[in-house]
């Protein structure tokens, strides 16, 4: 009896938690505009860009 008691509450907490995991979930998916994204990925493609080419200058240099 204890045994079953025990799971329904493990099974209760579990709901509570998988619910608060969906609430984060669709609260952080709508935080950045389209614009942000877009500046973010450019600045990372822009520095990825020059370190590469940075490299590459330097291995040619030799």
């Amino acid at each position: 009896m204890s045994n079953e008691k025990e799971m329904q509450e493990m099974k209760q907490s579990l709901r509570k938690l998988e619910e608060q995991v969906e609430q984060l979930k669709s609260q952080s998916k709508g935080s950045r505009s389209g614009l942000a994204r877009f500046g973010i990925g450019f600045l990372i493609v822009f520095v990825g860009l020059i370190l590469f080419i940075g490299v590459f200058q330097f291995i040619s240099s030799d």
